[in-house]
């Protein structure tokens, strides 16, 4: 199923606190300990996120599929993303 680039905009930066910077394409970055632990890019041409390309960000975010599609109908939140990318604190977010 289709994912709004807004919507998931929201999540990345809102939910799970990625960083976006606007270039060519939207970047998104996560940032722990002043480390870059996860980074994924939006075209700005999309208007809708299909599950292709969906699968391809949960790989830039080090997770699967099936969690992000979690993460996206709000089944689970930063902490729980957290868990999955094995870190400990949450410092710097």
């Amino acid at each position: 199923m289709p994912v709004s680039v807004r919507k998931l905009d929201h999540i990345l930066v809102n939910v799970l606190g990625f960083e976006c910077r606007m270039g060519r394409h939207r970047i998104y970055a996560l940032k722990v300990g002043g480390k870059q632990v996860a980074r994924t890019i939006i075209s700005h041409g999309v208007k809708e996120i299909t599950d292709d390309i969906l699968s391809l960000i949960a790989r830039q975010m080090n997770i699967t599929p099936a969690d992000l599609r979690k993460i996206v109908s709000g089944d689970m939140g930063r902490t729980d993303y957290y868990r999955l990318l094995r870190i400990e604190k949450e410092k710097d977010v």
